[in-house]
């Protein structure tokens, strides 16, 4: 009989996962607790293990595909019974489907409280709300967005209309008129390809109706496109970036505020540290004693460890500081748990484990979950100064910039050269303050410009 393989729930608030990989073929032998294939969630990748022995006798996902949690992505045969007689005749997901995009909703879709009571009221479906929020959840926003595109369209007119719920989804959020849509599916159902071709119809539209007829020359009409190096489709972890910041500079009013620290006393013992340390211990880093000086900030200033979470301000009882590292696909942000408790040798240890096994791919979700504030350090980099995306739904992050030597004047009004960081914080302005926030800043300068109030 045959044994499915289902796509796993890793994560409290995960929908579904996509196939990154698969370390089996089918016809292979596999044993019980063996990796057979490895899946990309929103924050990492994780090997899936076969549930019994048995051989891999059809897989129903290629790497690429998005499945729901729950949904068989393959099925195991018992050793010496035909692979075919042992699979059911009915399995989906379709094998080769890059997302499902077209597949049936089947369950109604995660929303707050509040987004919940909203569509109550105004009798909204929830499965054809698309979710905001962290990790696809509706948010009373996403409701309002929905109610105002409706207001000038009965929904009477889309619901006569055959489509894959997919596709309902997208034009609502493209605000196409499904009884427009030309369809291409069966028995005239209108798929998302279909209203991608319409929405990108309207666009060009638009475009061509507010075109000045004066851009219309001889010349300009005999220009060529840009010829194009390479397309490169959103991985997983470039899609979830894509989502996460869209998602931030979309919801959050964001605001900075910098602050210039004079980096000598802070690099002069980073740099002790290094000196005094013996074969095998872990190298020391500004970038440890960064967090180690944020931690010291954050307890003086708990209502920057916070976050907004279902309409409320959430002051958290950790000090979690991720630190973002820069990986070949994207960004990762390892967390440094419990940083207000470590020394400095101990946070430069865990730094450089979760940093060297986030650049392998061997992190773990306990490594990548639990932040409650963000580092984002360029130095390294000769960047002077920038500015962070809030990472949601925590309430800030601090920018870091090079050490550059600039000339300043002492306590005595003489000049003098000295390394100069600007470090630079972006808050949520829902839940914090500019005050706090320069309060903050205040604090943590103190304590890089003073390191022994650290140790």
């Amino acid at each position: 009989m045959a044994v499915a393989i289902i796509m796993p729930k890793f994560e409290m608030a995960q929908e579904s996962g996509t196939i990154a990989r698969w370390l089996k073929q089918v016809g292979d032998p596999v044993s019980k607790g063996e990796a057979v294939l490895e899946v990309e969630t929103d924050k990492i990748t994780m090997e899936v293990e076969s549930p019994a022995d048995g051989v891999l006798a059809q897989v129903l996902a290629e790497p690429g595909a998005r499945v729901p949690i729950g949904q068989p992505v393959a099925y195991l045969a018992a050793v010496g019974e035909p692979p075919a007689a042992s699979v059911p005749s009915s399995s989906a997901p379709r094998p080769g489907g890059a997302n499902n995009a077209d597949a049936p909703a089947g369950r109604p879709s995660r929303a707050t409280p509040i987004a919940q009571k909203l569509a109550a009221e105004h009798r909204i479906d929830l499965s054809q709300v698309t979710g905001t929020g962290r990790d696809g959840q509706i948010t009373r926003q996403d409701v309002e967005a929905f109610i105002a595109r409706h207001k000038a369209q009965p929904q009477a007119d889309q619901a006569k209309v055959a489509a894959a719920p997919a596709a309902r989804r997208m034009a609502n959020e493209l605000g196409v008129d499904l009884s427009r849509v030309a369809s291409s599916g069966p028995d005239g159902r209108v798929q998302s390809s279909d209203v991608a071709r319409a929405a990108a119809a309207q666009r060009e539209a638009g475009t061509q109706r507010s075109a000045p007829a004066a851009v219309e020359t001889p010349a300009v009409k005999g220009q060529r496109a840009p010829a194009v190096r390479r397309t490169l489709p959103l991985s997983g972890m470039r899609r979830t970036i894509a989502q996460r910041m869209s998602q931030s500079v979309r919801e959050a009013p964001q605001f900075n505020l910098s602050v210039d620290v004079d980096m000598s006393r802070a690099l002069a013992i980073v740099e002790d540290w290094r000196t005094a340390q013996g074969e095998g211990q872990p190298r020391m880093t500004l970038t440890a004693l960064l967090v180690k000086a944020c931690a010291w900030a954050l307890q003086r200033h708990p209502a920057l460890n916070a976050g907004f979470e279902d309409e409320a301000i959430v002051e958290w009882g950790d000090i979690n500081i991720g630190v973002a590292v820069a990986v070949d696909e994207g960004l990762i942000v390892p967390v440094i748990h419990h940083a207000d408790r470590l020394s400095l040798p101990e946070i430069a240890a865990r730094l450089n484990d979760v940093s060297a096994r986030g650049r392998a791919g061997q992190l773990q979700l306990a490594d990548v979950q639990g932040g409650t504030f963000t580092v984002s350090n360029l130095g390294m980099f000769a960047v002077d100064r920038f500015t962070a995306i809030v990472n949601p739904p925590q309430a800030a992050i601090l920018a870091v910039g090079r050490a550059a030597r600039r000339v300043v004047p002492d306590d005595h009004g003489q000049m003098r050269i000295a390394p100069i960081a600007t470090l630079t914080v972006s808050a949520d302005h829902r839940v914090v303050d500019g005050a706090q926030v320069g309060r903050f800043l205040s604090d943590l300068q103190r304590g890089l410009e003073r390191p022994g109030l650290l140790l």
